[in-house]
């Protein structure tokens, strides 16, 4: 395995795959709920997969996995061709990442699944929430990266 062979862009989109795999096993969510009573009991936090659930599980996963995986196999000197060019791709699925990530921070999972008159939910969001959006970003943004730089010696393409 050679890593020379892999830019600096591939470099930064793997890096941020892989930091938004880690964080979503990290709580992204927590909060406190409040009765009539004035009581408040502390809710159990939400980890990233948990916010999310089903198919958007398996969108996350292959969509982070992409860049590690690229990144890896041209390492190994080994990558088929893909369909489209692998920059853009990467770019693509950061793009779609970044708005996953930030449409569930705008509009956290209901903590509990059902309305209650008089019960006020105070929802919590933690760094790793944050984290998972920025590595969305480098995701995007190596792809970026890639994309304007030629593979023969990593020099900048001419427009």
């Amino acid at each position: 395995m050679d890593t020379s062979r892999v830019s600096l862009g591939e470099m930064i989109a793997a890096a941020g795959g892989l930091v938004l795999l880690v964080c979503m096993f990290l709580p992204w969510f927590d909060g406190e709920r409040t009765g009539r009573a004035g009581t408040v009991v502390p809710i159990p936090t939400s980890t990233g997969w948990e916010s999310f659930g089903g198919v958007f599980d398996i969108v996350i996963v292959l969509l982070a996995g992409f860049p590690i995986a690229v990144a890896v196999w041209r390492a190994s000197d080994s990558l088929p061709p893909l369909p489209a060019e692998q920059g853009a791709l990467m770019v693509v699925a950061g793009v779609v990442l970044f708005l996953l990530i930030a449409a569930r921070l705008i509009d956290p999972p209901g903590l509990i699944n059902v309305d209650i008159p008089g019960l006020e939910i105070d929802t919590t969001r933690r760094l790793a929430a944050f984290l998972a959006l920025l590595a969305a970003a480098a995701i995007a943004i190596g792809g970026h990266l890639q994309r304007s730089v030629r593979r023969v010696g990593f020099e900048p393409t001419s427009p």
